[in-house]
Order: C-alpha cells, then structure tokens, then sequence
C-alpha cells in the first residue's frame, strides 16, 4: 500500500508538469494532436484530452508500412473509448517497400536522409496542417541519445525540427519509458495489441532503427511485411555486390547482418 501511494504521489507530480505545460497553450487556436497508435502518443493524447479542448487528432499511416491491426487499434481507441472525431492521413504517391528499393535505407538520424519521415509523415500531416498552429506529440528526450542531445526544452518554437506546426508541445518531456507504462496502468488505458507480440506499435513495422528481436518478431508475426522486405534487401545486396548502393550504408550493413543471422 505503501509503495502504491508512493508511484501514484510521484507519477502525479510528473502528470502536474505535464498539465501546467498544456494549459498554457489551452487558448490558441489551431491544436494538433499527432497520434501513432504507440504508447507514447497515447499518453499524450490522453493528457491533452484532460487538459485541452477543441483539438483536432491526426493519425498518420506510413504507406504500405503500417500493419493494419495498428490502424484499427487506432480506429477503436479513438471512436469507441474517447468517442472524438478524428484525421486519417496517408500519402498516395509512395509506396514504401517501392521508395526502399529505389532509394535505399534511410537515416534513423539524420532528418536530411529520411525520406521515409519526409515523404510518408512530414508531406502528408503538413498537407492538413500547413506547418501552422500548435502540436502535441509523444516525444521525448529520454527516447533516445540522439533525442536528448536535440531536445532541451519541453517546447519547440519555429518548426525547424518538427515541420508539422509552429509550436511543437511534448508533455512527455518529463516521463520516462517506465513512467509511461506507469501511466498506463494506472489509467487503464487500453494498449495497442502489436505490443503483446511484437514489442512495438507497427505504425511502421519496418523502420530502419529495429533491433534484432523486432525483427524477429516481424519474421514470425508478419510474414507478408518480411516477405516484402527480404524481395527489397536481396536486391540492395545485389547492388552492393556492384557497387551501385543507395540510401545508408550504415544501415544497410545492419539488415544484411540480421539476413545473414537468419540464414545460419
């Protein structure tokens, strides 16, 4: 009972951060919030419905790339639990396992050799938003290195890191992973069921920054993505061989590691 009240005391104080942080923006005009059917984004879409009004929800699909059990999670979440109206967006210019075999793998860094943030989230979201207003979204700097050397400040001002609005708001920026599951739990907040077998949301089920149990997973879970996939690298392999190579070759030297790991 003890150790109860003690992680409901402490996750109150974060949520408290988070709160104050929201409503000093509970005024303006227009509101985002981006959601991916990951747990992350759920906790900030859940704090922004506490917290804020007259919001509009966007949900993006990578295209070809996203699993469909993501997007009904997704579908279910936001018209049975929270009854709130919704955008579905999706470009229909691309294809990713097509871009992937044209371009090459992309950078899970470097925003200038992420075609697949560019052309599947950045065109398609700023195609509604028009890179004005103010967004909330699921980042934080604990995600990752690269994120905590970016991201000093709880609030992004002038779009040059996130381009799908003026003002970048992340609530999150006080949580960590086992903050965020605490959140969860404590809420009851229905989570996506991709995370029960995959370890991930499947938003994009073949990012380039996976590990090798993901991988893994996607192998065994999602025959039609890593059929798709396997067709797309053997032929990147071949290029290698000729020395035609495109996209990352940092990255690609990882895949060709995990292909080479299920091989033997």
């Amino acid at each position: 009972m003890l150790i109860q009240l003690k992680l409901g005391n402490y996750l109150s104080s974060i949520e408290n951060k988070a709160k104050q942080l929201l409503e000093k923006f509970k005024d303006k005009r227009p509101k985002w919030v981006f959601f991916s059917g990951g747990k992350d984004s759920l906790v900030a879409l859940d704090l922004a419905i506490k917290y804020w009004n007259d919001f509009t929800v966007i949900y993006c699909e990578v295209a070809g790339n996203t699993h469909p059990k993501c997007t009904k999670y997704a579908k279910r979440l936001l018209e049975n639990y929270y009854g709130i109206d919704y955008i579905v967006v999706k470009t229909d210019k691309y294809d990713f396992y097509d871009c992937l075999e044209r371009w090459g793998y992309p950078s899970f860094l470097w925003r200038n050799n992420r075609w697949c943030l560019t052309h599947f989230k950045d065109e398609p979201i700023v195609g509604i938003t028009h890179g004005k207003g103010f967004g909330v979204s699921g980042v934080s700097p604990k995600d990752s290195i690269f994120r905590a050397l970016k991201i000093k400040k709880p609030v992004i001002y002038g779009g040059k890191h996130y381009r799908w609005v003026m003002v970048s708001i992340l609530p999150l920026y006080y949580f960590d992973k086992d903050d965020i599951w605490l959140y969860i739990y404590e809420n009851s907040l229905p989570i996506n069921p991709l995370y029960k077998r995959m370890g991930f949301s499947g938003n994009c089920v073949f990012c380039p920054a996976i590990n090798f149990k993901q991988f893994l997973a996607i192998k065994h879970y999602c025959p039609e993505f890593f059929s798709k996939w396997k067709r797309v690298h053997e032929k990147l392999r071949e290029d290698f061989k000729e020395g035609k190579l495109r996209g990352m070759k940092v990255v690609f030297h990882k895949f060709e590691r995990f292909y080479n790991l299920i091989k033997s």
